[in-house]
């Protein structure tokens, strides 16, 4: 009797296992990004890092193809966000019309973006779960976090029964909507965040608006004329930064879905203790930080930092270190004039509980051009890695315990068109995941000890050269 109730107890306990065990290592998601049928590509993150394509499963939306740009065809960051504990991915959809042949229609879509959640198994493949609209225009960054915390960010769930995440969207479209497009009152005609709060089965529901307690706020991402400095909507700035990106002038001008790239924000993200979140904005230069109530409603008086310029240097992706210094990429760091090649730079900050930010290193450069995105070594966080779009680069910084930064290797490595960045760990090894939308590829590096990196096996089956962005990995 005793031998079978062993037998009975390691049956139950080996066949609870993944029927792969080495699907237990992880998972790197990647977004197609594709005009009317958005996908989501899913890969096997072995022990080693290495990656191998599982799944291709569709998000219900559609996304923005090249109406920005071949290798930046959002212009932001995270635009695919894991929830903290891996049970739910979510998915920016921007809903854009097509193209009509280049002719410029799009800069009158007046398509509401939407939001898509997938659960996640535990052998990392994707269910889908739900889609709602974003709130507003061209939805481009999410973050999400546990619903409830405590004040040192810990997630504190208050009843099993109601465990859920806070998302939160930055819709970038517009804001030449009121005039043209008719969407619902107040903010969703212009750029803006809005949240959701979402059940443990990836449904998301919108935070309650009211006029006194609304759970939109919106964001102003500057005039559409002014000086011809590259972020306004005249001709001569679509043409400046054509001269630098070789995307069609058009797509500068002031657009709705998508909108003018320079002009739109750049990426929301929740504070390491989950009481605040941060917004950049490219056309106006400025950092954006909301407190957020308990019920996880974003202030209506967010603090507004706002560097000299009003073009520079044109804050775009950012993360925390350890300590929770915000670290942020600049388009065209300490340059005089914009658009500038080889001026990437990174700096960082200290943010105040009222939301202040307070300079620690500023204007780093790496002799990139177009510093965008940015991803902490998630081990120790010593280290943390940009990606330059436009220079095919990805390079390193040393991170101090004090939230300096210093620039480490302008090369740590090349790639082709990178975007997005994401890491993932294993015990105490790292690695460093970038969208190479160039080539259609996820390059993938081991992080060394030193801070730099080993190229291995990536992954495929991206479109090259044409909508590819958005990543997550675990």
């Amino acid at each position: 009797m005793a031998s079978n109730r062993i037998k009975w107890w390691l049956c139950t306990l080996f066949c609870s296992l993944p029927a792969a065990g080495a699907w237990a290592d992880g998972a790197v998601y990647a977004m197609t990004n594709a005009l009317d049928n958005n996908q989501v590509l899913v890969y096997h993150r072995a022990a080693s890092g290495s990656l191998s394509l599982a799944q291709t499963v569709a998000t219900g939306g559609g996304g923005s193809g090249l109406q920005l740009a071949g290798v930046d065809a959002l212009g932001s960051a995270g635009s695919i966000q894991l929830d903290p504990d891996h049970r739910l991915l979510f998915v920016a959809n921007t809903e854009s019309a097509a193209e009509n042949n280049g002719a410029g229609a799009y800069n009158t879509d007046c398509q509401q973006g939407t939001i898509t959640s997938f659960r996640v198994a535990s052998d990392g493949m994707l269910t889908f779960a739900d889609r709602v609209f974003s709130g507003g225009l061209f939805p481009n960054s999410l973050t999400v976090r546990e619903l409830h915390h405590d004040n040192n960010g810990n997630g504190q769930d208050e009843d099993s029964d109601k465990r859920g995440d806070l998302l939160y969207v930055l819709n970038a479209g517009g804001p030449e909507a009121p005039a043209i497009c008719h969407l619902t009152p107040g903010t969703a005609n212009t750029p803006n965040i809005t949240g959701f709060t979402v059940d443990g089965a990836g449904h998301m529901t919108p935070i309650d608006d009211s006029p006194d307690h609304p759970g939109t706020q919106p964001i102003d991402p500057g005039p559409a004329t002014g000086p011809d400095n590259g972020v306004s909507c005249t001709a001569a700035a679509a043409a400046g930064f054509h001269n630098l990106t070789g995307a069609p002038a058009a797509d500068f001008q002031c657009g709705l879905n998508p909108p003018s790239f320079p002009r739109s924000p750049a990426q929301v993200r929740f504070t390491p203790s989950g009481d605040q979140l941060v917004v950049t904005v490219k056309g106006t230069n400025a950092i954006y930080v909301f407190g957020l109530a308990k019920d996880g409603r974003a202030s209506d008086s967010p603090t507004i930092t706002q560097a000299t310029g009003p073009a520079l240097p044109s804050f775009f992706g950012f993360t925390f270190d350890k300590k929770g210094h915000l670290l942020v990429t600049e388009l065209f760091g300490s340059a005089t004039s914009i658009p500038a090649g080889g001026q990437g730079a990174l700096s960082s900050f200290a943010i105040t509980p009222n939301g202040h930010l307070q300079p620690i290193s500023s204007h780093v450069g790496d002799g990139g051009t177009a510093a965008c995105w940015i991803a902490l070594e998630p081990v120790a966080g010593r280290f943390a890695y940009v990606a330059n779009n436009l220079s095919a680069s990805v390079s390193s910084y040393a991170v101090g315990n004090n939230g300096i930064a210093t620039l480490l290797n302008g090369l740590a490595a090349s790639a082709s068109g990178p975007n997005d960045l994401a890491v993932a760990r294993d015990g105490s090894n790292s690695f460093l995941y970038v969208v190479d939308a160039g080539s259609g590829t996820v390059g993938a590096f081991r992080i060394n000890a030193d801070g730099s990196l080993t190229a291995i096996t990536g992954g495929s089956g991206l479109p090259a050269g044409r909508s590819a962005q958005g990543l997550a990995a675990y």
